[in-house]
């Protein structure tokens, strides 16, 4: 195994130490596990379309008009 070196916020160091005892694991095994899940997100995110990377934030926001995209009176100025 190839080691590598980086440098962190102590208070992170905290969350990590305090994490890997208790899963009763190293703090190495643990930043193994958590990178290697990042990076398996990471690759299935990118092989989805934007649609399937957003489709959690679709409906969420709301303007309070019912008929926003079919009253012609709201689409004034749009478009021309």
């Amino acid at each position: 195994m190839m080691t590598i070196s980086l440098k962190i916020p102590e208070e992170l160091v905290s969350k990590i130490d305090a994490m890997a005892r208790s899963k009763r694991t190293s703090r190495s095994a643990l930043l193994r596990e958590a990178l290697e899940e990042k990076l398996k997100t990471m690759t299935r995110k990118k092989n989805l379309s934007l649609y399937e990377q957003s489709a959690d934030l679709c409906g969420k926001g709301k303007s309070g008009l019912r008929d926003l995209a079919s009253n012609p009176k709201h689409l004034e100025g749009f478009g021309s």
